[in-house]
């Protein structure tokens, strides 16, 4: 009979990973509790979730879910990184807790980023990218910018005229 805890978290799992198309795995071994802590609250702020636990467990809603591939992945301490909308912003979590952490952890394993299985590579070009936030604002600024031009083309021909205007009346006071 199935220890009961290993059901709770097989259910737990299975739900959470039905709601994410993208995961990363990584390598926690050899932080402290309080460097975990801070970790998942990291993780958690850039809108992802980090969950420990057993690699069986992982492995088999995975397969339930149809997603083959993580069996070398899944040996060993892994911890496992569900990424909501925007996976940038949790693989630059991952990757600036390592880069500030003197033993570089958490190190990457893989993952799977919009149903791809990814190597651990990824994590850190993915860090690289810009957030979704930042992303909307340079297409604001590429869409904003041809309408100022825009603007200032339709602008110009009544102040040069304008201009025109006050040199010719400067001209006359300075002729009379």
């Amino acid at each position: 009979m199935a220890n009961p805890r290993n059901q709770t978290s097989v259910a737990q799992l299975r739900e959470l990973l039905a709601e994410a198309s993208t995961f990363f795995l990584v390598d926690y071994q050899g932080l402290s509790a309080g460097d975990m802590h801070k970790l998942r609250a990291n993780v958690r702020a850039a809108g992802g979730r980090l969950l420990v636990t057993k690699n069986t467990l992982i492995h088999v809603v995975l397969k339930e879910h149809g997603i083959e591939g993580f069996e070398a992945t899944l040996q060993g301490p892994t911890a496992l990184v569900l990424v909501g909308e925007d996976p940038v912003a949790p693989a630059k979590a991952l990757t600036d807790f390592a880069k500030d952490h003197p033993k570089d952890l958490p190190s990457a394993k893989g993952g799977r980023l919009q149903g791809s299985i990814v190597g651990p590579e990824a994590l850190a070009k993915i860090a690289t990218l810009p957030t979704r936030e930042q992303l909307y604002a340079q297409l604001v600024g590429v869409l904003q910018a041809p309408m100022s031009q825009l603007v200032g083309v339709l602008q110009a021909p009544p102040q040069n005229l304008v201009s025109v205007i006050d040199n010719y009346v400067d001209k006359r006071k300075e002729e009379s």
